[in-house]
């Protein structure tokens, strides 16, 4: 039988390999013993077939009559390679795994196996040479799968792994093994969900397996939020996280379908996640007899959560503005609010504000993760000018409105709302300091991305990418930890409602809690951003109102523009030590930020000093700055922000970065001017501080600079400043312009 390994391949090095290199690399390779399921016979040929080879390449004269063997081989157009003896097999299918050439183990294995068939030999014979052909060729299975594993070729990967399976339960052989392949199995499963559910809507076949497996998943769970272990190596998070992500690839009646089975365990996740998918339905196929569904739902997650806004936008859909309005006072939801009584100023009731809050959810937080709908435009207008939609609300018996909580708008009149005062767009163009920096999955996704296959996994708890050969064959045993081979969990495109769930408890109670906090989080964010460009009008009553106000009691501290020098740009970073990040690989390291790391998150005395002046506070700003650079840096520090951060900025951008690392994005920030234009203390504890601050932002995804990722330009923006422990932090920050 001939064998496709020259004898320096046996021994792993080149051609050109010097006597010494040769007798290190023979010393190497009798060191390196394959796994301890292979028999004493196995190990015994693999070292023949070293010991063979490295006699002949270290003696001068062998070599050079070798050499010149293979010379002719070449002109002659003949393989390259050695022949054995059928006993020396195993021992050459040892050495070509150690070569991960999978192909050919498998093509010689096969053949030796039909032999051995033909002769009435059995792989479960007392011959172990049977047997370790058997391991080889599913050890081989085991590491092309893992391979195509980490090529993103999940469904392929779950092919060649099931082969080695099968190769192994067939002959019932080596169960120690069987467990490995079976462990990667079950840590693959989410992947390849996602990669079938991802196929486009005509490969129904595809998409089925891939229902068909995230329901077996479920079941071995317990439900979404269920406790039982699956051996998937995803934590409750973990598959919350993975449950949102596979939203994006499903329809709306998918969801329906799915969700409300799920509701049924019961599952108050599941029952939330329904409400979304009933919304979504009613709205885009104005069939609103969903949303009275969905109001029901909501009514008996009451208990749990405090779901008064969204109860509130059913109402608004279902023509039921009074009740609508009466519900909105019972929510804690101080954002949410604020923006609806904003876009409510001048009218009789808070049915213009809430309008366009439903507006805007619909497109910007419900419809992109239902593939059906993410490029679907949004118009409740055109949802109350339907004939069949107002006939059905006609039907409905109004809910009773409290007296004391006007409601002069109609169902009626819903349709013929004037177009309000939009801003000027709904996505974050540019990252300024004190923005919540937008993430590239908080925008409505294009159907393009909605059917790229899973990306590079990513988030804190892991499932990890199946260990390198060189991995195994060091510990010479099966993988049995996690923590051995740590890589991140199968949620690329993590979204928002899902990403803090049930952070502080592990039952359904508190899954619902955090749920519902992570959608409203996201719309505060969402809120936040349009506060930017109401702000400045805002603003300009408020300095109106303090230059009274100033007159009588109040110090405040305009500082002239001479007095304050611009603020160099920190020194970057050595480029030499940190190359910039490479166009052609995905795995190059982009430059660090160009900002200084603080020496110490100990407080500098100008930061701790009670009282507000100039110095002290550009320097707390630059020690924003520098935390800020930090954080959404490559390393996510998040410590930085705590020691100048208080509630509830901290916790804001806490969850920014938090969302940064889990889509392994970052930036890199670089601070130029900084000019403190006016001070403002108002008692020992409490100050305002405006600035005018200039800087500059790439964005990072996946170590590359990511499309649009460079922004930059200078604004005005107002720090609410509060003194803690002794330190002057900040507690709240708002854009001027």
């Amino acid at each position: 039988m001939r064998i496709p390994l020259d004898l320096y391949q046996i021994l792993g090095v080149p051609i050109q390999a010097t006597p010494e290199q040769i007798e290190q690399a023979f010393v190497d390779r009798c060191q390196q013993l394959p796994r301890q399921e292979y028999s004493q016979a196995a190990i015994a040929a693999r070292t023949q077939l070293l010991q063979d080879a490295h006699a002949v390449l270290s003696d001068a004269e062998a070599r050079t009559s070798y050499d010149q063997s293979i010379l002719t081989d070449s002109s002659a157009a003949n393989d390259a390679g050695i022949d054995l003896q059928e006993s020396q097999l195993v021992g050459a299918l040892l050495l070509l795994q150690e070569q991960s050439d999978y192909d050919r183990i498998a093509e010689l294995g096969s053949t030796y196996l039909k032999q051995s068939i033909n002769l009435s030999r059995l792989p479960s014979s007392d011959d172990s040479s049977d047997q370790d052909v058997v391991l080889a060729m599913a050890l081989a299975n085991l590491e092309a799968g893992r391979e195509c594993w980490q090529q993103k070729q999940f469904e392929k990967a779950a092919d060649v792994l099931q082969s080695g399976l099968k190769l192994l339960t067939q002959e019932q052989l080596f169960p120690s093994v069987q467990k490995e392949i079976e462990l990667d199995l079950y840590k693959l499963l989410p992947y390849q969900i996602l990669e079938l559910l991802a196929a486009p809507e005509s490969e129904t076949t595809k998409r089925q397996q891939g229902f068909t497996l995230l329901q077996t998943m479920l079941d071995k769970r317990g439900g979404i939020d269920g406790q039982q272990d699956d051996l998937s190596g995803l934590s409750v998070d973990d598959f919350l996280r993975f449950i949102q992500q596979l939203r994006c690839h499903l329809t709306v009646q998918e969801q329906q379908d799915l969700f409300g089975k799920e509701a049924e365990r019961p599952s108050a996740v599941a029952s939330y996640l329904l409400v979304y998918a009933l919304i979504a339905r009613g709205c885009s196929q104005g069939q609103p007899e969903h949303i009275q569904q969905a109001k029901v739902t909501l009514a008996q997650l009451a208990n749990r959560q405090d779901i008064h806004v969204e109860k509130a936008m059913c109402y608004l859909l279902l023509g039921q503005p009074g009740a609508a309005i009466q519900t909105l006072p019972l929510s804690r939801d101080q954002e949410s609010l604020e923006f609806i009584h904003q876009y409510s100023e001048g009218a009789e009731d808070l049915v213009p504000g809430l309008f366009l809050y439903t507006e805007r959810w619909l497109q910007q937080e419900v419809y992109p993760y239902f593939r059906d709908l993410a490029e679907t435009y949004v118009s409740l207008q055109n949802y109350f000018n339907d004939e069949q939609i107002q006939t059905y609300l006609n039907t409905l018996t109004p809910e009773p409105s409290s007296p004391h909580i006007p409601a002069v708008t109609t169902s009626a009149d819903l349709a013929d709302l004037p177009q309000l005062a939009k801003p000027e767009t709904d996505v974050l163009t540019s990252a300024k300091a004190d923005r919540l920096p937008a993430q590239p999955d908080r925008q409505v996704p294009n159907r393009q991305q909605q059917q790229r296959p899973i990306q590079q996994p990513v988030g804190q708890n892991t499932v990890p990418i199946p260990p390198t050969k060189s991995t195994v064959e060091d510990k010479q045993q099966p993988i049995r930890s996690e923590k051995s081979t740590p890589a991140p969990s199968p949620v690329v495109k993590v979204g928002p409602s899902l990403n803090d769930v049930m952070a502080e408890g592990r039952n359904n109670n508190s899954s619902m809690q955090d749920l519902s906090k992570s959608p409203r989080r996201e719309r505060s964010q969402l809120q936040y951003r349009r506060w930017f460009f109401v702000a400045g009008a805002i603003f300009l009553g408020f300095l109106a109102l303090m230059g009274l106000i100033s007159q009588c009691s109040r110090q405040e501290s305009p500082v002239p523009e001479a007095d304050n020098p611009l603020v160099e740009s920190r020194e970057p970073v050595n480029p030499e030590s940190s190359p910039s990040p490479s166009t052609t690989s995905p795995s190059a390291n982009p430059a660090p930020p160009t900002v200084t790391p603080a020496a110490s998150p100990t407080p500098s005395p100008s930061v701790a000093s009670d009282t507000i002046t100039t110095t002290n506070a550009r320097q707390i700003i630059e020690t924003w700055q520098t935390a800020k650079a930090e954080a959404m840096g490559e390393k996510y520090q998040l410590e930085q922000l705590e020691t100048i951060l208080a509630e509830p900025e901290l916790s804001k951008w806490k969850g920014s970065v938090q969302a940064n690392q889990a889509q392994k994005s970052y930036w890199q920030y670089n601070f130029g001017d900084l000019k403190i234009n006016a001070i403002q203390q108002q008692s020992p504890t409490q100050a305002t501080v405006e600035a005018t601050v200039t800087e500059t932002a790439k964005v990072f995804a996946g170590g590359q600079l990511a499309d649009n990722g460079y922004t930059g330009d200078t604004y005005r923006v107002r720090y609410e400043l509060i003194r803690e422990q002794e330190q002057w932090k900040i507690k709240l920050t708002k854009l001027l312009n």
